[in-house]
């Protein structure tokens, strides 16, 4: 399936900049590289609308897209990413309060490597 209506909306990279929820949210959680991104192109039938890294880290921000009177969120990883504690402290902060406010979500996809066993931080989300 080609969604060709759906679009990259925007990113977020503090809770601040968050506005509203309008529209029911379905959400892509996981570890660092495990496979969000692509897997909203995947289920988009796009290449390229979730930019994606063979690089843990890459998404940074919360993005959220648009596809029909839906949005698709893919947050951002957690776990391995080499980054510095005070950005994995931002993107904590970030989750936690895009999770405890009052969003709109509907669904959350918890994606877990099935070739590596949960992690702790794979255990705190779900």
């Amino acid at each position: 399936m080609n969604y060709n209506n759906a679009q990259f909306e925007k990113a977020y990279a503090t809770l601040a900049q968050l506005d509203n929820s309008d529209l029911p949210e379905l959400c892509f959680s996981g570890r660092s590289n495990v496979g969000k991104s692509s897997l909203i192109n995947k289920i988009l039938g796009r290449k390229s609308i979730a930019r994606v890294s063979s690089k843990p880290g890459k998404t940074i921000t919360i993005n959220f897209y648009k596809v029909d009177s839906i949005r698709l969120v893919d947050l951002p990883g957690y776990g391995y990413a080499k980054v510095n504690f005070a950005e994995k402290e931002r993107w904590s902060e970030l989750m936690e309060g895009y999770f405890k406010s009052q969003r709109n979500i509907k669904m959350v996809f918890q994606l877990i490597d099935m070739r590596h066993a949960p992690s702790a931080d794979d255990m705190t989300m779900l």
